[in-house]
């Protein structure tokens, strides 16, 4: 068993050798981005291995300035140590939802009205 460190939610979870940590992260109620569903192929689940010892998740859709900096792709990475994982905030939400204005809102106003009030505007 070994223990992963989701930061910077700082949860923890005790997980089994080969357990991969887009795994690890949904067991742990961490959300991660997986837009593929696993497969290896969208690139949208990259993490942040800051400490500990993985084996794979280095993929072309990282470059190798990437990959120095300890990103790998978390549905591909399978833990094999005790890990301090940190999850990029474009890995969270989709990059889309980033570059988005919010619209502007409305207010509502809400007036309370008796039933003789209704009836004079000759809604009853």
């Amino acid at each position: 068993m070994f223990t992963i460190k989701f930061l910077p939610h700082n949860k923890e979870i005790q997980v089994e050798d080969g357990m991969t940590v887009i795994r690890a992260a949904m067991e742990a109620g961490v959300h991660v981005n997986a837009s593929c569903g696993g497969e290896g192929v969208c690139g949208k689940c990259r993490v942040i291995i800051e400490e500990g010892v993985v084996e794979d998740g280095i993929s072309s859709l990282l470059d190798d300035g990437d990959i120095e900096k300890g990103y790998r792709l978390a549905c591909q990475a399978k833990v094999k140590s005790n890990l301090v994982v940190r999850i990029p905030v474009e890995s969270v939400v989709d990059a889309g939802v980033l570059n988005r204005q919010s619209a502007p809102r409305r207010k509502a106003k809400i007036k309370q009205m008796d039933f003789n009030d209704l009836k004079e505007k000759g809604l009853f």
